[in-house]
């Protein structure tokens, strides 16, 4: 196998003093190749004093950015990329379970049986420098960082273990530092960790979906809510996209797999090419944004202010999203039948209606359309009392996002003077 083809591999190993091989910072020994090119894959054998001491030496890194990543919440922002021989990351700043990792490193230090293999290294073409031996079938290691997109968790603690028997051997007389685990070397580019990161995490088992789909390059609806992202004033540091809950800490407007499922009603299709891409992209950013100048808790806001709307208003809640993306749509037919100078003219006039000095009724009731305490929406399944303390909670089911879009749907096509909501209960 032609190992060069994969950039960083070196056509003849360094060498030192009397002109010996130099085997590098780190040997892999016995390696065996698979595939070709950056497609290719190298596994080997290593000991858990091997995989400590490569730790110690700062070979191994997460990039958060391709992992579970930083916590929304933190500011200001934390390093993205960490050594893994730093130990856990820091929980109040990045995603990491240290229980789940703490109960790894607890049954190595009794001898117990756990299945860890294998653990996931890679090497980013063009980012490192290695010499292929086909004598000896090692690979050495000269320059570069090892990244680790997968099994951070359990390499994390396989290396406690190791310092924690070496500090006292005598504590743990089942552990051993020679206990062996295949190690899966890949040569992925940065942005195909996270594809990796995705195929890994999220088809086989539920992670954080705004997590994985803001990993991926291979889903066209993630991709498509990362554009409008990028287009759009409103939304741009403004979606959660490490989880999929939004506390009372996160001032975004709502997370990266609810705006997946909003372009859903925008794609006549989940397969896309690079025009739709750019095209839908602009289409919903514009929209959004146009929403946005009518009720400016749908932008960029504090904190306090946006705990304040999330308490007494579903203008921002996840349900009602899917309501705004049903009339994305018509407002993309407006575009292909007007144009976009006389669409926009005409959908900053419908959407007016959805201002919060635009006084409804509904019975004896009076106020913003989008107010909890609207009896429309407790009516429609959207709302309802909580049955420990009768406050009102937002409901986000299938039938509830489909009647918020039928709401906005005929409001928008109703006359301007229509303000009675009770034509809508039915």
């Amino acid at each position: 196998m032609d190992v060069t083809k994969i950039k960083g591999f070196l056509k003849a190993a360094h060498v030192v003093a009397g002109n010996r091989q130099y085997t590098g910072r780190f040997t892999c020994h016995n390696v065996q190749w698979a595939g070709e090119g950056e497609g290719a894959l190298a596994t080997f054998t290593i000991t858990a004093a091997e995989l400590a001491d490569a730790a110690e030496s700062s070979l191994l890194w997460t990039d958060q950015d391709v992992q579970r990543g930083m916590r929304p919440d933190v500011s200001p922002r934390p390093a993205r990329e960490l050594s893994v021989g730093a130990g856990y990351p820091d929980t109040r700043s990045y995603i990491f379970d240290a229980d789940k990792a703490d109960d790894i490193t607890e049954k190595l230090l009794r001898a117990d049986q756990v299945f860890l293999s294998p653990l996931i290294w890679n090497l980013r073409p063009g980012h490192f420098e290695a010499y292929f031996d086909p004598s000896s079938s090692s690979i050495y290691l000269y320059a570069g960082r090892l990244y680790l997109p997968d099994s951070h968790h359990r390499q994390q603690a396989i290396i406690k273990a190791v310092r924690e028997y070496r500090d006292s051997p005598a504590t743990y007389p089942g552990f051993s530092e020679m206990v062996e685990f295949t190690v899966e070397l890949y040569f992925l580019s940065r942005e195909n960790e996270g594809n990796y990161f995705f195929d890994k995490n999220q088809r086989p088992k539920p992670t954080a979906n705004s997590k994985a789909y803001d990993l991926t390059t291979t889903d066209d609806l993630s991709m498509l809510a990362k554009k409008v992202i990028e287009k759009s004033k409103a939304l741009n540091g403004n979606v959660n996209r490490v989880t999929d809950r939004l506390t009372a800490r996160n001032p975004q407007v709502m997370t990266l797999s609810t705006l997946r499922e909003m372009m859903k009603d925008l794609a006549t299709n989940e397969s896309l090419d690079s025009t739709e891409l750019e095209g839908l992209g602009q289409v919903a950013a514009s929209f959004y944004d146009l929403l946005a100048e009518v009720r400016p808790e749908l932008g960029v806001i504090e904190t306090a202010r946006r705990k304040e709307i999330r308490e007494r208003s579903i203008s921002d809640a996840a349900v009602m999203m899917h309501g705004y993306a049903s009339l994305m749509s018509l407002y993309n037919s407006s575009l292909s039948d007007v144009g976009a100078r006389v669409a926009r003219q005409q959908w900053k006039g419908k959407l007016e209606r959805f201002s919060s000095g635009f006084q409804y009724r509904f019975g004896d009731w009076r106020g913003d359309l989008f107010e909890k305490n609207n009896p429309l929406w407790q009516k429609l399944g959207v709302v309802k009392p909580s049955r420990k303390s009768q406050r009102l909670t937002v409901v986000n089911t299938g039938g509830a996002r489909a009647e918020c879009g039928r709401v906005l749907r005929q409001l928008v096509a109703s006359p301007m003077n229509v303000k009675d909501l009770t034509f809508l209960a039915s």
